[in-house]
């Protein structure tokens, strides 16, 4: 596979590229980012869309442009193959979307384990059948079937059974966890496609095992959570990564003694599932069930919004393996210094390194000049941050905003970038050459 794989969306007349790397997405999964990115606020969205009452999308059926229905839980790369055009991977799909239904989300606290859960917001017609396929991958014949439990190899009884949130479920009503157990399995394939688009390879991310086995880093957890607008001034995601795990599991002891656990972690899919669950139970909506907190950040902001990420070019740079190495080999050095700068039971401002802080470091290491100024400082960290601030709200000798390990290293290379002026090409030596330097005189 070249993992340059391009699905064509079409949509009342208009065609739309969606790019979908290796095509390890099912047809599902385009007509989930179809409805998000149509929708009122969505990056497809065209102006006209904006005027009056806002639109929200439920994803339906797909169909090929002759009109053949595909079978939405067939792969983008399993169609591209069976089309036989392996060198032209594109794929063009005709997507069918209804609007989004004007109430709300039923509660389900109340409801019962054998009450089937089916929130309006979820579209179910692929995932309640099972479907003859075609040699394209049309739909030949529909014939009703239960929830299927697997998906892209993950068995949903064996990632849930890794899933533990006895801390958060104390004096919990059996049926409440029951419907949160509910809540994932009828969104389990959309969630793997989810996990599956932000997840990479543990091996390339400078972890020992196996190198097929994927988890999603701190860097990408950070892209999630920026995409589905669920972090804000009163809940950074340095505060989301501490809920993301059972309090013993966020510093844990460890040989190296600049481990920082949860904030440096790669999350497999059970970790990420249960992630969630947690997230929805900080972030807990004004609701008290934790069956109800997850079922709304499910419907109302994991698959309406994931997937959809906005495109930054400096971000997109930390990724590159060059530079991901620089910051690996100095890892510990960058560790031992945020570690140091960390307050975890501070009562108010950042328990991180802050704004103020970071300005002063710079000065310190004489990396501050006529182009790496305080206000240019405070703009690399406010285009970091997974929410928006207004600037005229936050002066350069803030003490308040705080940021992760992953934010951090993000920072530093939007500062590098600033300082040095050089091209992608030579980022990483700059970064390198930074970072020594700035650890040098910060130790």
């Amino acid at each position: 596979r070249t993992g340059r794989m391009r699905v064509k969306v079409m949509h009342e007349g208009e065609t739309y590229v969606l790019q979908c790397g290796t095509g390890m997405q099912r047809v599902a999964w385009v007509a989930r980012v179809a409805a998000q990115r149509l929708g009122s606020e969505g990056v497809w969205c065209p102006t006209d869309g904006e005027v009056g009452k806002p639109r929200e999308f439920i994803p339906g059926r797909v169909f090929y442009p002759d009109g053949d229905e595909m079978d939405t839980e067939a792969t983008i790369a399993s169609l591209v193959e069976a089309a036989g055009n392996k060198d032209d991977a594109d794929l063009t799909l005709i997507v069918e979307l209804r609007e989004k239904p004007a109430h709300g989300l039923p509660s389900l606290a109340a409801r019962g384990s054998e009450d089937s859960v089916v929130p309006p917001k979820n579209s179910k017609a692929a995932a309640s059948y099972h479907v003859t396929r075609g040699v394209r991958g049309s739909v030949v014949k529909r014939t009703p079937a239960p929830m299927p439990q697997d998906h892209e190899g993950h068995n949903f009884d064996e990632v849930y059974a890794q899933i533990d949130i006895s801390d958060i479920s104390k004096n919990t009503d059996r049926m409440v966890l029951d419907a949160v157990r509910n809540v994932l399995m009828n969104n389990f394939a959309s969630l793997v496609d989810i996990f599956v688009h932000y997840a990479r390879p543990r091996q390339s991310q400078g972890v020992d095992g196996d190198g097929n086995e994927l988890a999603v880093s701190m860097k990408q957890l950070a892209t999630f959570v920026r995409t589905c607008r669920l972090s804000n001034e009163n809940c950074s995601f340095f505060e989301i990564q501490r809920a993301c795990v059972r309090p013993g599991l966020l510093l844990p002891q460890q040989e190296d003694e600049w481990s920082l656990g949860i904030y440096e972690a790669d999350l497999r899919l059970p970790e990420f599932l249960e992630a969630l669950v947690r997230i929805a139970h900080l972030k807990n909506f004004g609701l008290s069930a934790a069956c109800d907190q997850f079922n709304k950040l499910v419907h109302a902001q994991i698959l309406p919004y994931a997937t959809g990420d906005d495109e930054d070019q400096i971000r997109d740079l930390t990724q590159d393996p060059k530079v991901q190495a620089v910051f690996f080999h100095q890892g510990n050095g960058l560790k031992k210094f945020f570690t140091k700068r960390m307050r975890l039971e501070k009562p108010s401002g950042a328990r991180s390194i802050s704004l103020a802080e970071f300005i002063q470091c710079l000065k310190t290491s004489e990396q501050a000049d006529d182009d790496l100024t305080p206000a240019a400082v405070k703009e690399t960290w406010l285009s970091t941050l997974s929410f928006d601030v207004r600037p005229d709200l936050i002066g350069e000798d803030d003490t308040t905003l705080e940021v992760s390990l992953s934010e951090f290293e993000e920072i530093i290379t939007r500062c590098v970038m600033i300082k040095s002026k050089v091209g992608t090409e030579q980022l990483h030596n700059q970064t390198d050459l930074f970072i020594k330097r700035f650890l040098r005189s910060n130790p």
